[in-house]
């Protein structure tokens, strides 16, 4: 039998040509083995045992190397890891060729916590790629500020910006790259790397290849016409993160825009929170057209997660959000959509939002009695294993009788009703083991103010999801001309919102805080929530689709939906120099629309639809030409999008995982119904790349 020693080179020759791993890959999996089988002095397969390998991670773990020598500090166990996995792989190896050693499942990697991640402001970038900029040397300066551009735009590892040739096609937005284990992705290329690129060239004389070379003042005694190491553009990075005044550690991809665990994000067939998005092999998400005003079907690219300290919690007309400092929304300037990140905002200011999320027909239809059943339970409910059942409390008689004939149809079952004379109520009881094993494994396993939505509702079709929420409508609704949810949960009724825009209607969730008095007599602070529908063409809608028991009377006032866009009509009207006197005139006297109302710097009246849509009218009869009044246009016809107000912003205590999304060519996705930009860093330059996959641009696994 050969030699441990010939094992190892066949492993290695192995690795190289069946698996076709990179030459990197080879001599690091042939350096970790040469240590191991030195350290351990083993020259047969069977000699490697556990303890041997017990033996050597104990060394191991007490190694000293690089600048840790310094401090005193050991080996990373992440860099002790890596030896593991080279050993690992050798002994399965081993085992294909029926030679006998240590199996390799024996062997566990090391706990390595989560990988923490500075994160850059935006600010912070900007100086970063302006550091350069400040070099004296012309040559040194135009190469650095190419370095930045194209390292900070592309996504390119630093190894694949150091296999760059000066051949590279700068007509082209795009171009090739191939990384990791011989893959080949396309990149792409913004404007401003294109034109630093060309600057750099330019000052090139050297006859060199490479597309980043040595200057003068860098190149030793000895001539060399390679392009610049790895560890060369590693260290002008640092550099100019120091000139910037980062202290963190700075790569290309530091910037993130990141969601709280519990958002609520819309797919194509069902909602998920971000953490089970990041958990599940989904790939399609809705996203939004702005240019044609609707939702659409996209797909996800990339996904990551990491740990943050301390979120923004926003309040925008009834809809609540939280997200890290950096994440980006939208709202409207004076030139149209803009993007704003969350720590910009103010109160006052509008964002996107959605008024319908798009759900296609769920394939899954399971009985709509069940569901409504579900939901009464989920509001007026109390499931007991004590008492083997479901007890039910309401004073309507006829809702009581209702859910027990679905009771009987669903689950050929003869629940009982019991009056408490005491207050003047009825509790229907539905003694069923199974049942309550059923609910406890759709998820209704918490208290009241802890209950959520059953996840599996949210892939329903849209009738049984009218359903359940009519079924607790019939328990915790409103009666009258006002329609609201109570609930001591606020997920549960955030949840129950995000179901209701699924059905085109938009509600809006609010805290109720007051002191209640026990019936001893004790005082407590009591919090409730409700979720309530206010416009009247929601309520006729929410009448409409809803089947509840309860009646319920559409309000005849509603002024109609207001647009955002106070910046771009004083901006245009100013625009009509001496035309604006005969503009006004005639939207006054015709219309009765005073235009001072809409664009005056002491108002700030925002305009219907309605009234926007005369305006641009009379704007044309002035022979207006500003684009900007098709823009305009495509907000009154979008009945997709809304603009939701802010009306506050809170710093929220938090210490733990945020994800990240990026989302294929619309680069934005419907989360907590607010229009979210791109999670990733697919966006981390301001400089307008257009990078149409993030995942194949960066080129890293998720």
């Amino acid at each position: 039998m050969a030699s441990l020693k010939q094992l190892k080179t066949q492993f290695l020759e192995y690795v190289e040509i069946e698996k076709g791993r990179a030459i990197r890959t080879v001599e690091n999996y042939d350096h970790y083995l040469t240590v191991f089988l030195e350290q351990t002095k083993v020259t047969d397969p069977s000699e490697i045992t556990d303890a041997k390998v017990r033996d050597f991670r104990i060394w191991l773990n007490r190694q000293t190397t690089g600048n840790n020598r310094a401090t005193g500090e050991t080996i990373k166990k992440k860099t002790q890891n890596y030896y593991m996995i080279a050993l690992r792989s050798f002994l399965k190896f081993l085992a294909k060729r029926n030679i006998t050693s240590l199996p390799a499942d024996q062997i566990e990697l090391a706990k390595v916590g989560e990988r923490q991640i500075d994160v850059i402001s935006q600010e912070e970038l900007k100086r970063l790629l302006d550091a350069p900029n400040k070099e004296k040397n012309p040559e040194r300066k135009a190469r650095d500020k190419a370095i930045m551009e194209m390292l900070f735009s592309t996504g390119l590892r630093v190894s694949e910006l150091c296999s760059l040739t000066n051949d590279l096609d700068l007509r082209l937005d795009e171009f090739p790259i191939r990384g990791k284990g011989g893959k080949v992705r396309v990149v792409f290329l913004s404007d401003e790397a294109k034109a630093a690129v060309k600057a750099y060239l330019a000052l090139r004389k050297d006859m060199s290849d490479a597309l980043f070379v040595k200057i003068a003042d860098e190149i030793s005694k000895k001539p060399t016409d390679e392009g610049l190491t790895r560890r060369s553009i590693e260290r002008i990075v640092k550099r100019y993160a120091t000139i910037a005044g980062i202290s963190k550690k700075v790569t290309p991809h530091v910037i993130r825009h990141c969601l709280h665990p519990d958002t609520l994000i819309f797919l194509p067939h069902t909602i998920m929170s971000a953490k089970e998005l990041f958990e599940s092999s989904s790939k399609n998400i809705t996203a939004v057209d702005f240019k044609k005003g609707k939702t659409i079907k996209s797909k996800i690219i990339q996904k990551t997660n990491h740990r943050f300290v301390d979120l923004i919690n926003i309040s925008a007309n009834g809809y609540t959000i939280s997200t890290t400092k950096d994440h980006l929304f939208f709202t409207i300037g004076i030139n149209g959509v803009e993007e704003v990140f969350a720590k910009n905002l103010k109160i006052g200011q509008f964002v996107a939002g959605i008024r319908k999320a798009r759900m296609d027909s769920s394939n899954k239809s399971e009985s709509k009695d069940k569901w409504r059943l579900i939901g009464y339970i989920l509001g007026d409910g109390t499931i007991s294993e004590k008492r083997r059942g479901v007890i039910i409390a309401d004073k309507n008689l006829s809702f009581v009788n209702h859910y027990k004939n679905i009771i009987v149809s669903e689950y050929k079952h003869q629940p009982t009703i019991i009056k408490k004379n005491s207050v003047n109520s009825y509790l229907l009881n539905f003694y069923s083991k199974s049942f309550i094993a059923y609910l406890r494994k759709i998820g209704i396993t918490e208290k009241s103010p802890f209950r959520r939505v059953p996840k599996s509702l949210f892939s329903q079709n849209k009738a049984t999801i009218a359903h359940f929420i009519a079924g607790y409508y019939d328990a915790e609704g409103n009666e009258g001309s006002s329609v609201k949810f109570f609930s001591t949960s606020k997920m549960l009724l955030k949840d129950i919102q995000m179901l209701l825009l699924t059905l085109g209607i938009d509600s809006h969730l609010y805290t109720r805080s007051r002191r209640v008095r026990l019936p001893g007599g004790k005082l407590i602070d009591h919090v409730m929530y409700n979720l309530q529908i206010l416009h009247k063409p929601d309520q006729e809608l929410f009448k409409k689709i809803i089947p509840t028991l309860k009646k319920t009377t559409p309000n005849d006032i509603f002024e109609g939906e207001k647009i955002p866009v106070r910046e771009i009509l004083r901006d245009i009207y100013h625009s009509l120099d001496n035309k604006w006197h005969n503009f006004a005139r005639y939207l006054k006297i015709e219309e009765g629309i005073d235009i001072y109302r809409y664009v005056g710097t002491t108002t700030s009246i925002i305009p219907t639809k309605e009234v926007l849509k005369k305006i641009i009218k009379y704007l044309r009869g002035a022979h207006c030409k500003d684009k900007r009044l098709n823009f305009l246009e495509n907000l009154i016809e979008s009945n997709n999008i809304q603009w939701l107000r802010v009306n506050k912003i809170n710093k929220q205590k938090y210490k733990g995982l945020v994800y990240d999304f990026a989302v294929d060519k619309y680069e934005n996705l419907i989360t907590d119904g607010f229009i979210s930009h791109n999670c990733f860093a697919t966006d981390l330059l301001s400089n307008g790349a257009d990078i149409r996959s993030v995942q194949a641009m960066l080129g890293h696994a998720n």
